[in-house]
């Protein structure tokens, strides 16, 4: 049985029966489908054979009582018609681990070095768990946790996959090369500690730490460097300056980091709470060579005295970190929002704010003329906001709802178009939705004014999207494949959204630093001293040189403005 065709009724060994709807997949894999049914997570082998033969039973068995909060571990197994199929457990809210390691999530969800610390130390938590139930994680990689940003007393991670740990006779069967100790044959719980080294380091600094330019390597060598120990640390390695400092890292977590990818050390890490201090170490950046050409730009056009600008909105409003709403035009204020899940539009005389999430989403009209807020009604429910641009559409059960407003005497909002959508195998990013139709990939797009569009995309299956980000004919993808390698994908997209164009390359990361203009025009910073503006539609392409262009200027657009948040300033770009 490879993927749910029509209501089937389980049994959830001691928790009693369900029925599983086909609007109930999540996502689909090489061995089996996923199903969410309200908070049970719900696998099933696509081979019916597969659990008797290799006595997968026993293993959920012995890895039942790893279940926790933070631990998504198998609770039982699953019958159909008196059969094995599968398993189940507890549903795993959060973000994947990946958005982690970028500075727009960082920024925009108000992530400091010590969230990094607090989310760190509870993985290590986690870790120390498994091994003290003779447990080997095998393959810690990014894609096998998720994280919740604002958990109880800071960030909180969530364990996932975890029926591939290794337990008694069940040994590891696969690892992402990213993670895994190459200079250690086996699997043990210090490779088990590499691993986490990797992807912990990455949520503070944001680079894999054999990753970044060196001599005598080619962008795709991982396996080659963690073999010779040529980490980030190594004397001559290049760095852009969207890595953040590891000076950012607590002194002895630092000092392990260096000692276990540069020296080839293997032994357990300290806390990042241990407050025995070292030498801060000078951080290893990219020398930019390009000299200033005067053919480019960089205006400061609004600042806030210690209240950094975290988003800005393609209708000209800036969103700060205490939660002020600026609009740039008039440079003033027009509101403020309560957390970082906030998405504003220009409607017909004001603005139209959304905030929050299912039960908690809400809606507010801000008058242009007078500043005044007024809270709105909308009649239907939903999961989130999505913003197109400047359009919002609510994601409900039902597919993804446009959400309209009509001035009559008095602000009314009211639902549109609603597109169907399986919401339960869709991510949503910027502008762009990426769905899992039993492991046939297609992407979400509205479009225009009134359109929407799914684009089958088979480059994506049998990949994992972690950021995405969509405008007028073009959506840009950033996808890991099952070696740990990240992949940019371009797609310039017809007229009639019926097909497309790809352009693909690897990048160091999830980060997607973009800018896509309403005329159809790119602009993207991938390393420093370079602007790169291009127009997908007729293959147009320059290339902007000049020192002052840093991959720390976080790119945004105000209608046909480009702009970026650098330093917490908010700045336009231009050529002369």
């Amino acid at each position: 049985m490879t993927v749910i065709d029509r209501n089937t009724q389980v049994d959830l060994v001691g928790r009693g029966s369900l029925t599983i709807r086909p609007n109930d997949h999540v996502a689909t894999g090489g061995e089996g489908s996923i199903y969410r049914v309200a908070d049970t997570i719900i696998k099933l082998y696509t081979d019916p054979n597969k659990m008797q033969r290799e006595g997968i039973a026993d293993k959920i068995l012995l890895l039942a009582p790893l279940s926790s909060e933070r631990i998504i571990a198998p609770q039982g197994l699953v019958l159909i018609k008196g059969h094995l199929r599968g398993y189940y457990m507890s549903r795993a809210d959060g973000d994947p681990l990946s958005l982690f390691f970028t500075n727009d999530y960082r920024r925009e969800k108000n992530l400091t070095d010590k969230d990094a610390s607090v989310l760190v130390d509870r993985m290590r938590e986690i870790t120390s768990i498994a091994h003290a139930h003779n447990v080997v994680m095998g393959d810690p990689n990014e894609l096998n946790w998720f994280a919740v940003p604002d958990g109880k007393g800071g960030p909180e991670p969530r364990a996932i996959d975890v029926d591939s740990w290794s337990i008694g006779k069940f040994p590891v069967r696969a690892v992402m090369p990213s993670v895994r100790d190459w200079n250690n044959s086996g699997f043990t719980s210090l490779s088990d500690w590499f691993g986490w080294g990797v992807v912990t380091f990455q949520v503070y600094t944001g680079i894999h730490p054999y990753k970044g330019s060196l001599a005598g390597y080619a962008k795709g060598d991982m396996e080659k460097r963690i073999r010779a120990n040529a980490s980030v640390f190594t004397p001559g390695v290049g760095l852009n300056r969207a890595v953040r400092d590891f000076n950012g890292i607590p002194g002895l977590l630092l000092e392990w980091y260096r000692a276990t990818f540069q020296q080839g050390e293997r032994s357990i890490p300290p806390s990042p709470f241990d407050t025995t201090k070292v030498a801060p170490l000078a951080r290893v950046m990219r020398i930019v060579t390009t000299q200033a050409t005067g053919m480019f730009v960089c205006e400061k056009i609004f600042e806030e005295t210690n209240d950094p600008a975290i988003k800005i909105y393609p209708c000209g409003v800036v969103l700060f970190r205490s939660g002020k709403l600026v609009e740039l035009e008039k440079k003033r204020v027009i509101g403020k929002a309560i957390g970082h899940d906030c998405e504003v539009i220009k409607v017909e005389g004001g603005y139209l704010k959304t905030e929050g999430k299912g039960k908690m989403l809400s809606y507010s009209y801000i008058r242009e003329n007078t500043m005044k807020e007024e809270i709105l009604h909308l009649s239907l429910t939903g999961e989130r906001v999505v913003r197109y641009t400047n359009r919002l559409f609510l994601v409900t059960d039902g597919g993804l709802t446009e959400i309209t407003l009509t001035m009559l005497g008095k602000p009314i909002l009211s639902p549109g178009m609603t597109w169907g959508v399986m919401v339960k195998s869709t991510q949503w990013f910027d502008g762009v939705g990426v769905q899992d139709t039993m492991g046939a990939m297609y992407l979400i797009l509205p479009f225009g004014d009134k359109a929407c569009a799914y684009v089958r995309v088979s480059e994506l299956d049998k990949m994992r999207v972690v950021h995405a980000r969509a405008g007028n004919r073009f959506a840009s993808v950033i996808a890991v494949d099952k070696g740990g390698s990240y992949h940019k994908l371009e797609l310039s997209i017809d007229k009639e959204y019926r097909s497309y164009s790809l352009w693909r390359c690897l990048t160091d990361g999830p980060d997607l630093n973009l800018s896509i203009l309403p005329k159809g025009v790119c602009v993207t910073i991938v390393e420093d001293g370079t602007l790169d503006i291009f127009v997908p539609t007729s293959g147009v392409h320059k290339k902007v040189k000049d020192k002052i262009i840093s991959t720390d200027m976080a790119l945004a657009s105000w209608g046909d403005r480009v702009l970026c948040i650098q330093n917490g300033g908010v700045w336009s770009l231009k050529l002369k």
